[in-house]
């Protein structure tokens, strides 16, 4: 499994959320390769499918490199998920030339790229961004609210049924994990 570091204004139970479900939508989806980038602050669903020119391809999203509190590179054997740490930056400084964002693919043609807000705690609310490199178009971003819990404030381009089939699906892959 993928496991997801709290920083300091990070709520933990936000963190087991958007881990299960990172963690269900990756295996479901089979996938072997991941980016994983904790965003320092909330963001809405403008950064999705982000497309430069034709939309011919998936872009990184042009996040400001200083935005970016953490990124990892993850690959999938037989034995699990292994941390090759940051792997090359998805974010680099590009002022005012937003369409030289590198194509998904350039990266990997099949890697999960995955964006999640941080500052959770102090604003209860947080964000999760979700690319496939292989699948043309597919990208999705939901948003979530914490009440007495946290839970799916909002979705694009998935539905909230999908979101909860990769969190149950996540939420067995902790299970088998304890148990073996």
């Amino acid at each position: 499994m993928i496991n997801l570091i709290a920083a300091e204004h990070d709520d933990p139970g936000y963190l087991a959320l958007i881990q299960r479900i990172v963690n269900g939508a990756l295996a479901i989806l089979d996938v072997h390769e991941a980016f994983v980038v904790h965003i320092d602050n909330w963001f809405d669903h403008k950064w999705l499918r982000w497309r430069v020119g034709d939309g011919a391809e998936l872009r990184v999203p042009p996040f400001t490199p200083n935005r970016v509190c953490s990124q990892s590179h993850f690959t999938c054997d037989d034995s699990g998920w292994v941390h090759h740490g940051p792997g090359s930056p998805l974010h680099v400084p590009q002022p005012g030339r937003p369409w030289l964002a590198s194509r998904l693919s350039r990266i990997s043609t099949s890697g999960a790229f995955i964006w999640y807000s941080g500052n959770t705690a102090t604003n209860k609310v947080g964000s999760l961004l979700f690319y496939r490199a292989c699948d043309e178009g597919y990208a999705w971003y939901a948003s979530f609210k914490k009440g007495d819990d946290w839970a799916i404030a909002d979705e694009c381009r998935v539905t909230r049924r999908e979101l909860l089939s990769f969190e149950d699906r996540g939420r067995q892959l902790e299970l088998d994990e304890v148990h073996t």
